[in-house]
């Protein structure tokens, strides 16, 4: 891998935003397998404690924040993605 240190200012530039681009993808990939296994979780617990009281907001809750967790995930990939590609002017970039 090519040094940093090395390079103009635009090379630095777009050598951070791919890590950070590669970065961001790899969280999300490992977002959405998480959601997966927090979605068989569930399953597994709303068949283990039964579709009756206790046992079902168990799964209910542990569906609805792993979906939360995705869309947070998913929503940062955009959001970086917007600002990286200048549709969104957060800091000027001199």
């Amino acid at each position: 891998m090519a040094s940093v240190a090395a390079g103009t200012t635009e090379e630095k530039r777009a050598a951070m935003q791919a890590a950070f681009d590669a970065v961001l993808t790899g969280m999300a990939y490992a977002g959405v397998g998480l959601c997966l296994f927090a979605l068989v979780w569930a399953g597994f617990v709303l068949m283990a404690e039964g579709a009756e009281g206790e046992g079902r907001g168990k799964a209910r809750n542990a569906v609805v924040m792993a979906i939360v967790g995705l869309v947070v995930v998913l929503l940062a990939k955009g959001i970086a993605a917007a600002i990286n590609s200048r549709i969104v002017e957060v800091f000027p970039i001199p």
